[in-house]
């Protein structure tokens, strides 16, 4: 009887040993999926504004799917993780795919195919304009671009390392005057600096165009021309997109960065594409706990 207790007691050990062995290796699986999980597939964002008001509100968790191939199917008016050029991050809703021209009226209100959306308090378009987004291997060229293209084409043209220098000239009509005039112009409260004019977004020259048209006699407009050239001194004439680009947008107008200010998002800065399941999933788990311990009306 003794010799059959002893028997059972060792069998019982070794079991006990192999089922904690067996559920360390779990756990650890578990350990290491959770944590490949969340550096390789998905990323919990906060909403740190209300800059995706009333769509994401502030404070608000958002879960982004990374793996490339879920990334490759946005589509518009989703949600999507961005990078900028100086690395910060932002999220963003997609308002124009790759090959796609939206038109922008200087109310905000926008048209993208079937999308129709406006920025609430608009005030960074003053002018209506048509923008054409780029796909990988378009050629653009910069005699058939308008002010606003070719601000987001020169962008590109920083992102790809295209060297590149801009000569600003000034135009009465067909008559070229001194580019100096600009010097005497204002943004704002400041005067503008020669030296930054060649990369002053466009709806600033517009302003200074304006300025300068007021003050000089004639009617014929006066105009902002920039040329480009290559490192050579040739001038640009073309360039190829290298990679798709899209159009973000925020939900707010004013005070709030985007498309409008940074030009195209290319697709390799699209980090991640929203995922509603996790939030719906802990949004249905929290309503059933709530009825779980909410008391029984009487």
């Amino acid at each position: 009887m003794a010799s059959l207790k002893h028997t059972v007691t060792i069998l019982h050990r070794k079991n006990s040993q192999s089922h904690v062995f067996f559920l360390v290796v779990f756990l650890t699986l578990v350990f290491v999926a959770a944590v490949a999980l969340r550096y390789y597939v998905v990323e919990p964002i906060k909403m740190v504004n209300a800059s995706m008001a009333p769509r994401h509100k502030e404070n608000s968790w958002l879960w982004m799917c990374k793996l490339p191939q879920y990334i490759d199917q946005v589509q518009k008016k989703e949600t999507v993780w961005a990078e900028l050029r100086n690395q910060e991050t932002l999220v963003r809703k997609v308002i124009a795919m790759p090959g796609d021209t939206l038109s922008i009226s200087e109310s905000g209100k926008v048209v993208s195919g079937k999308l129709k959306f406006r920025w609430k308090g608009e005030n960074a378009f003053i002018e209506s304009r048509s923008i054409y987004v780029p796909r990988q291997g378009d050629t653009l060229y910069f005699d058939k671009m308008n002010d606003v293209e070719q601000d987001y084409a020169i962008s590109l043209l920083h992102e790809q390392g295209i060297p590149f220098f801009i000569k600003t000239t000034l135009w009465q009509g067909d008559r070229e005057i001194n580019v100096e005039r600009i010097g005497s112009t204002k943004l704002g409260n400041r005067q503008v600096s020669l030296q930054e004019i060649d990369l002053l977004p466009w709806q600033d020259r517009f302003l200074i165009e304006l300025q300068i048209r007021q003050s000089e006699p004639g009617n014929a407009p006066i105009k902002i021309k920039r040329e480009i050239f290559n490192e050579d001194s040739t001038v640009m004439e073309k360039f190829i997109v290298e990679e798709d680009c899209y159009y973000l947008a925020c939900e707010r107008g004013n005070r709030c960065v985007d498309s409008r200010e940074t030009g195209y998002f290319t697709k390799s800065r699209i980090l991640g594409r929203y995922m509603p399941l996790p939030n719906k999933i802990k949004n249905t788990a929290v309503k059933k706990i709530r009825e779980i311990i909410a008391p029984k009306k009487k």
